[in-house]
């Protein structure tokens, strides 16, 4: 059986979608005919993510500000129709050593990479139930499997994010919303490409059962599969998109 991706009629919000895995989600959907509400706070880059396609609208927005959350679901369901899939792809990881992080550093980490996944979630949640249904999916890491230093903030947002996910699918499920969430493994991205060595690539390769290199694509592709009727049983997973090492 041959699966065409179609999301005709679907307005799909992606966040973090200025440039990576959440430029390459809003142009898949949009590419199966989704009208897709871009999401970032970068908003020069954002522009160049919505020139690409007439079927993506850019929206600029601080997800740790939670007034420009709502601000920011008003607008888009007013504009473009209930949201009825929802991918909270935007995070940071930056690297700070725990003994010498500050309160205000940690409550920062956890605003921008778990916060607003939750709030969004239940801002929108309502709509969908309305609409019929709908799919929320939430972007982990494999960062926390692995125990990588100095990101423990960033650990606990991303360990969260699977409660978080598998909470959702409980209560939101008799209403017709699914939950899930993907863990990517070493995405090379944009930003990662300029900066990575040959010796990172071969250690990349060893590490991975699957020696190819992870692209944003690829997440993009999971993330469609896990909005779409072909997963309509699936939900409160995290599935781990990293070629094969944790």
């Amino acid at each position: 059986m041959n699966i065409v991706w179609d999301f005709s009629d679907r307005h799909v919000m992606v966040t973090g979608a200025a440039a990576g895995i959440g430029r390459a989600t809003a142009l898949g959907f949009a590419a199966a005919g989704a009208r897709v509400s871009a999401v970032d706070m970068n908003a020069e880059a954002l522009a160049e993510t919505a020139e690409l396609s007439d079927r993506i609208n850019g929206r600029t927005c601080d997800l740790a500000d939670s007034g420009a959350i709502r601000s920011l679901v008003e607008a888009a369901v007013s504009e473009q129709g209930q949201v009825t899939v929802l991918v909270n792809n935007a995070g940071v990881d930056r690297r700070i050593p725990f003994d010498t992080q500050t309160e205000e550093q940690w409550r920062w980490m956890l605003s921008v990479n778990l916060d607003h996944h939750a709030l969004l979630s239940a801002l929108i949640a309502p709509g969908m139930a309305e609409a019929g249904g709908g799919a929320i999916v939430n972007m982990s890491s494999t960062a926390w499997m692995k125990l990588a230093g100095n990101l423990t903030a960033y650990h606990t947002a991303k360990a969260g994010i699977v409660g978080l996910t598998r909470g959702l699918a409980r209560d939101l499920g008799p209403k017709g919303i699914r939950s899930n969430a993907i863990a990517p493994g070493r995405v090379v991205t944009e930003r990662v490409a300029g900066e990575v060595s040959d010796e990172w690539v071969a250690e990349t390769q060893v590490l991975q059962c699957i020696p190819d290199l992870i692209r944003p694509s690829d997440i993009a592709d999971c993330a469609m599969w896990l909005a779409s009727d072909a997963a309509r049983m699936v939900t409160g997973q995290c599935i781990v998109v990293d070629g094969g090492v944790v």
